[in-house]
């Protein structure tokens, strides 16, 4: 009778020991525990055991950290009929899990999940994705094409408000512009704008340089006129920064004596 006792209590230990599960949850994620398909508990960070077999207990990793998303391409419409692809990167947070992994319907679509907009887990963001491209649309049709180039940050930081119950039990929490895709005739025309634009600045600097340069030699010629000594200075300050072998002829005379074939003429 006592060895079957002992039997007994023997192969109960094992089976809790074939029975216990234990799991290490890291630290910026969650898992959520559920037997026979019904939640059961949220397991925080740390290391957790409990009873239960493979077959009926399912676990599932919730990441609590801000999650980036792959770049959402979409072609958008301003509002003076400008057409362009522009590409957005939604940062999203779990901000409870259960109720976030609860409400994703299956995915199916591997596109979705090539895109890594999804995941065959369950935990995906595949419902964010059209109402994004729907507010991106009716976003951006409010702007000019120079208005939304000059500050794309500032044309897409209400889509983020209008998304707040796009994804139950996640919030979006930022939204990068990523990119934008203008067609090469528009980006042609933007390029000759600023082409001109800067070819007019550099006229103008040019007549600014010009005007600045015959306001100083007017302003030395009054100098001079007024204070003949000046120019005498001037050039003997010429002569002395001079470099090499050259000759220098003072008076009228003596101008026109040194052009007559080297001969000087008689006064």
């Amino acid at each position: 009778m006592g060895w079957v006792i002992i039997a007994v209590l023997v192969a109960g230990i094992a089976v809790a020991f074939l029975a216990l599960r234990t799991i290490t949850v890291n630290p910026g994620s969650v898992v959520l525990l559920y037997r026979k398909g019904r939640f059961e508990r949220q397991l925080e960070p740390g290391y957790h055991r409990w009873l239960g077999t493979v077959r009926h207990t399912t676990t599932v990793v919730v990441p609590t950290v801000d999650v980036p998303l792959h770049g959402h391409e979409l072609s958008v419409l301003t509002k003076d009929q400008f057409s362009f692809r522009l590409t957005l990167t939604p940062v999203c947070k779990i901000t409870d899990a259960q109720k976030y992994y609860e409400s994703q319907p299956p995915v199916t679509d591997a596109r979705m999940i090539a895109l890594g907009w999804a995941a065959p887990s369950g935990l995906n963001f595949a419902l964010l994705a059209p109402a994004l491209a729907a507010a991106t649309l009716d976003q951006v049709a409010r702007f000019t094409l120079e208005e939304f180039i000059s500050d794309p940050v500032g044309g897409v930081e209400t889509i983020r408000e209008k998304l707040g119950g796009s994804a139950p039990g996640a919030e979006l929490v930022d939204l990068l512009v990523t990119s934008i895709i203008m067609p090469p005739e528009v980006r042609k025309m933007f390029t000759e704008v600023e082409r001109a634009r800067r070819e007019s600045l550099a006229t103008l600097e040019r007549a600014r340089g010009e005007q600045a340069s015959l306001r100083a030699l007017a302003n030395a010629a009054r100098a001079m006129q007024s204070n003949p000594q000046l120019a005498q200075l001037r050039m003997l300050q010429t002569m002395e920064t001079a470099k090499g072998a050259k000759t220098f002829v003072f008076g009228q005379q003596a101008a026109m004596n040194s052009t007559a074939n080297g001969t000087p003429e008689p006064e």
